[in-house]
């Protein structure tokens, strides 16, 4: 194993990789190294599944000035009476179903 073969994660994305990890039929007993290399937590930027799910997960960071979108963000999901990860979907479907 080289250096590459890992990934670097902050402690709440370990604690979410683990969790997932231990709760997947695949890490539990089938043990096919083919299934965890189409896993989120092996390849966050091109994976089909996550824990052996259809899930697709996407983990989104605002940093310096870009907080300032988070919080508006945050006001306009409140104001909306949603979650943000709900009103940030709802975002993304409206500027997808847009796009020609």
């Amino acid at each position: 194993m080289s250096p590459e073969d890992f990934m670097l994660l902050c402690g709440s994305a370990n604690r979410a990789k683990s969790w997932s990890c231990e709760h997947c039929e695949n890490w539990r007993s089938q043990k096919d190294r083919e299934v965890c290399l189409t896993c989120y937590w092996a390849y966050p930027e091109n994976h089909t599944q996550v824990a052996m799910k259809q899930l697709r997960r996407v983990d989104l960071l605002w940093q310096g000035t870009e907080t300032q979108q988070y919080e508006r963000l945050k006001a306009d999901a409140a104001e909306a009476g949603m979650a943000i990860p709900e009103f940030v979907k709802e975002v993304l479907r409206k500027a997808i179903a847009s796009l020609p």
